[in-house]
């Protein structure tokens, strides 16, 4: 009895510091990532591993003889990555058009061109839109009782901004 209790916490032991591992970037043999330690560590499942594999976000990864996908740690470069274009407003066929360039350090193509000369347009008009937000909300909350309200300002500006 006191045999088994001991392979049983011997075997929630190196559960745990398998675990560990994953969790601070460590592959179970040092250098690669099984898929489900890329999935816990970017926070997203295996399927969008795979899915994005298959649209090319992610470079084709190494398998083991029995067919297991294997990791590079730069894989957690590639995965944060296409989640903070996704936050940003990048589509994921975008994504994958950027991803070609990426591992290579190439140029980029024309249309890989457009898409940034695009993004940036973009990025630029939403920074002036939450910088004059900005603005109303700092005028709307420092304005003190018995003075005029900014709030309105705020929401018609608001609005008005839903539009464009």
């Amino acid at each position: 009895m006191a045999a088994k209790r001991d392979a049983t916490a011997t075997a929630a032991a190196a559960r745990g510091r398998r675990s560990k591992a994953a969790a601070n970037g460590q592959a179970n043999d040092g250098t690669l990532l099984s898929i489900g330690e890329l999935a816990e560590m970017t926070s997203v499942s295996t399927r969008t591993i795979r899915y994005y594999e298959e649209l090319g976000i992610l470079p084709t990864p190494e398998r083991t003889a029995g067919g297991t996908r294997r990791y590079p740690r730069e894989y957690v470069f590639y995965v944060e990555g296409a989640k903070t274009l996704r936050q940003l407003g990048f589509g994921l066929e975008e994504i994958a058009e950027l991803g070609r360039f990426a591992p290579t350090g190439a140029a980029a193509s024309k249309k890989t061109q457009a898409i940034l000369e695009e993004k940036l347009a973009e990025l630029e008009h939403r920074i002036r839109v939450l910088t004059r937000l900005r603005e109303l909300v700092i005028t709307a909350t420092s304005s003190g009782r018995g003075k005029t309200s900014h709030g309105p300002d705020l929401l018609r500006w608001v609005s008005e901004q839903g539009g464009s």
